[in-house]
């Protein structure tokens, strides 16, 4: 006589709560990761930008150097700093990333 199953057995569930778990686990470190890298890169674009753009001011005269000051184009707050280094003014911006580790950028542009 054949049986008519209509459902899971208790170890079928398990195994499958168990296969779910584990791929969770596995996957929340990882999105959150990706998440701070995004977050990382996207900050990193914008003070770029703006360190590039205060050099050009710097290079057609509205910024005067050598001259520190700190700016919040995006999120973190990054430290400028503008310094003549023979021929070339070399603007550089320090500031704290998601991962709390310090992270520098630095640009130079030819004086003429």
């Amino acid at each position: 006589m054949l049986k008519n199953d209509k459902g899971f057995t208790l170890f079928e569930t398990l195994i499958a709560s168990l296969l779910l778990f584990s791929m969770l686990t596995m996957l929340l470190p990882l999105l959150s990761l990706l998440a701070k890298e995004q977050y990382d890169s996207v900050e990193r674009v914008h003070i770029t930008n703006e360190l590039h753009d205060d050099l050009q001011g710097a290079l057609i005269g509205i910024t005067t150097y050598p001259s520190n000051y700190t700016v919040t184009p995006y999120r973190a707050s990054a430290a400028f700093s503008f310094k003549l280094e023979g021929e070339f003014l070399k603007g550089c911006a320090e500031w704290t990333n998601a991962k709390q580790k310090t992270e520098t950028k630095c640009l130079y542009a030819v004086l003429e």
